[in-house]
């Protein structure tokens, strides 16, 4: 996920072509007020990090005072967005409270509102986005606002004559149970947001979840959270259509990979079957079958070269994870998926000849002694080295053409590779 670096190089960006509120530099709250009083009542206060939002604990039980927990909102009543222009929320901000997973943008009815002062539900448009319950500092995350009602207007019940997006709120709750009660006191901290025209992307094909989630977040009911190399994906039982969404931070060339395969280290969900949905001009899909209730590794392959819509630089590309029905919506159900990787392909991984590629891998000397050569047609993405009991001894990533194996006892061993093309290869070697 970009963190403080890039909110430093797009912040001359949004100056100049974006509506910004850049909280942390400015020690100002720029016109967001509280949301409202009682449960949905916030507490701001600005400090060095920015814009701290912050909650009550819920009321004692049978004492009538939110006893249910809160669900606590900003808001905004002369923002002046440019919303025919603007169409993507950025926000940079630190979630510490183990408590938000979500974030709901709120906003007046552009095309089909009548009154933008009026707090009833058929004169706003929400859009909601799942957030992890604990983000590292200075976190950035983009949010597509685009629908009908995200456009400039100018009611009369306005004192001013600009078209423009006024009326806007900011409200935090819980992903599971849905858009649920915040239970104990707690705050975020928000460093910056930005209404922008589009998302800044950096291209990259190979995600493999080393450090953090790589830009990808959940929908419908998915948090997500990086452990072990893996992005964990906490399915909740809120949605048929749960949905893992790249936010916009990294991109994919189109129009030179044409095929997607994710490497799925464990199933623990009934879901069965994954779908890659390309979302330009209209959403298409590729499905795949999966196997529910697994702790066996997967490899799931998408031929994307027959989507219409799949071209040009695409940073908002998507994978549902669904169980179907032979009729109707498919079920909602509940569990935890873990991706370790999502693999960007220029050819198809099935057209590959496993035979063939085994056999052009080649380790030397063998016998070694200390230094073990790899030459393979595809660089070598990680490797390890097991013993004859099946134990792993030794672990190596990267694009190595090498490994020291002099610290390991005299014997055979097995040696594992795992390929930039997708492939997996496996040799024997003996250590002198």
């Amino acid at each position: 996920m970009k963190k403080f670096y890039i909110l430093f190089l797009l912040t001359f960006f949004y100056s100049i072509n974006a509506q910004t509120f850049d909280f942390q530099s400015g020690q100002d709250q720029y016109g967001w007020i509280s949301g409202g009083g009682g449960i949905t009542d916030a507490n701001l206060s600005i400090t060095s990090e920015g814009l701290v939002v912050s909650w009550a604990a819920p009321g004692d039980v049978g004492s009538g005072n939110w006893e249910s927990g809160r669900k606590p909102k900003l808001k905004h009543i002369n923002a002046n967005v440019d919303a025919d222009v603007n169409k993507i929320l950025s926000m940079t901000l630190y979630n510490n409270s183990n408590l938000v997973t979500r974030i709901r943008v709120i906003h007046f009815k552009g095309l089909n509102g009548t009154d933008p002062t009026s707090t009833a539900g058929a004169q706003a448009r929400y859009a909601s986005f799942d957030i992890p319950a604990l983000t590292d500092l200075q976190e950035t995350f983009y949010y597509d606002l685009t629908n009908a009602d995200w456009i400039n207007y100018n009611n009369a019940i306005e004192d001013e004559t600009e078209l423009d997006m006024d009326h806007i709120q900011i409200q935090f709750v819980t992903a599971s149970p849905a858009n649920g009660f915040l239970n104990s006191e707690g705050s975020i901290t928000i460093h910056s947001m930005a209404f922008i025209n589009e998302i800044p992307s950096e291209e990259r094909v190979d995600y493999n979840f080393n450090n953090d989630v790589e830009g990808f977040i959940g929908q419908n009911g998915v948090s997500v959270s990086q452990s072990a190399d893996n992005l964990i994906l906490n399915i909740s039982d809120t949605s048929p259509y749960p949905k893992l969404t790249q936010s916009g931070s990294f991109a994919v060339n189109a129009d030179a990979y044409k095929y997607a395969t994710v490497f799925l280290s464990e199933n623990n969900s009934p879901k069965s079957r994954m779908t890659f949905v390309s979302p330009q001009g209209g959403n298409q899909f590729v499905s795949a079958d999966i196997t529910p209730n697994s702790t066996i590794a997967q490899e799931i392959n998408f031929d994307l070269s027959a989507l219409d819509n799949w071209n040009g630089i695409i940073n908002n590309f998507a994978f549902q994870i669904i169980e179907p029905t032979e009729e109707g919506a498919p079920l909602i159900s509940s569990g935890i998926a873990n991706i370790d990787r999502i693999l960007f392909l220029t050819e198809n991984p099935l057209s590959i000849n496993q035979v063939s590629f085994e056999q052009n891998l080649k380790v030397f000397p063998n016998p070694v002694k200390d230094i073990l050569n790899i030459q393979s047609t595809s660089a070598v993405r990680a490797l390890n080295v097991l013993n004859l009991l099946g134990q792993e001894v030794l672990r190596q990533g990267g694009a190595y053409r090498t490994i020291n194996v002099s610290s390991l006892s005299p014997g055979l061993y097995i040696l594992k590779t795992e390929h930039i093309n997708g492939r997996k290869a496996t040799r024997k070697f003996i250590i002198e």
